[in-house]
């Protein structure tokens, strides 16, 4: 009973933690104020104006079903195939055309935690971190060249958070290059690392590749995507709006290949799972 008010709770935190758009503008526009620095320090306390944006997809599954492949036990815990996943994922522009490329610098934080709410203990089973430093650089429609519409040159690092023999982390620099015909965007990546980023897991590169290419499809409500690496690893995505807000998204997620979470990195995992999204 305990975990299923839990997942309830966790559930509903999430779902209403973004106050809609229009109520937080009802909220600002009933205040009074006097001076225009008075009124801008309003703003930014209400509205929450502080150039915080959603980076990759925020969602929460609550359902996610691993029908083939094994979990690496953790702390004496054995993995039951069904657990809770979710992700939040914020980015923040700190500057932008300092060489007039009306280029963008961006730091980023995404968090994505597996957690085995239907175990007896309740425990977490992994969790990710990765912090990223990253440039993007528009490209101008004199020189938009085969539909390339940005390319993004970043820094990052990854880890699990553990130490001893359970530590799964590297730090590699990507370049991502997007383009976009008519309905499809496509997105290639490539990344490298450096050996001595690769102390706990050495090998980590024979199972998550060097590059991956990504195919996102926005039609109307809907949005799909699915994205392959060089290692045959698969993911798909698909979101739909499920109420009035603008900010709540039916989502449904499947995987299949290495590299479902940095502790069975060189496991091959088969998995769906069914949630929602508060962002795209």
């Amino acid at each position: 009973m305990f975990r299923v008010i839990s997942l309830l709770f966790v559930s509903v935190c999430i779902v209403f933690a973004l106050p809609a758009e229009q109520e937080k503008e009802s909220l600002y526009n009933s205040l009074d104020t006097t001076d225009e620095q008075t009124k801008h320090t309003l703003k930014q306390m209400v509205k929450s104006s502080y150039n915080i944006q959603a980076h990759k997809t925020n969602y929460f599954l609550p359902l996610s079903y691993n029908y083939s492949g094994e979990y690496q036990d953790t702390n004496g815990h054995s993995a039951k195939t069904t657990e809770v996943e979710f992700q939040f994922s914020l980015k923040y522009n700190i500057g932008a055309d300092l060489f007039g490329l009306k280029e963008i610098y961006s730091v980023a934080y995404t968090q994505k935690s597996f957690w085995q709410l239907y175990a007896s203990s309740a425990y977490f089973r992994e969790t990710n971190y990765n912090p990223e430093f990253f440039i993007t650089f528009p490209m101008a429609l004199d020189i938009d060249r085969f539909g390339l519409k940005a390319i993004k040159l970043s820094f990052a690092h990854q880890s699990n958070g553990r130490g001893s023999d359970e530590e799964r982390s590297w730090n590699y620099l990507s370049s991502s290059f997007i383009f976009q015909y008519g309905y499809l965007f496509t997105e290639l990546k490539l990344w490298t690392s450096w050996k001595s980023a690769l102390k706990y897991n050495p090998d980590l590169l024979d199972y998550l590749g060097y590059g991956s290419i990504k195919f996102i499809v926005p039609y109307k409500k809907h949005l799909l995507s699915f994205k392959t690496n060089t290692k045959g690893t698969i993911e798909s995505n698909y979101s739909y709006p499920i109420s009035s807000r603008k900010d709540l998204f039916l989502y449904v997620k499947v995987f299949s290949g290495y590299g479902e979470s940095l502790i069975d990195y060189d496991n091959y995992i088969n998995k769906v799972g069914i949630g929602f999204s508060i962002s795209r």
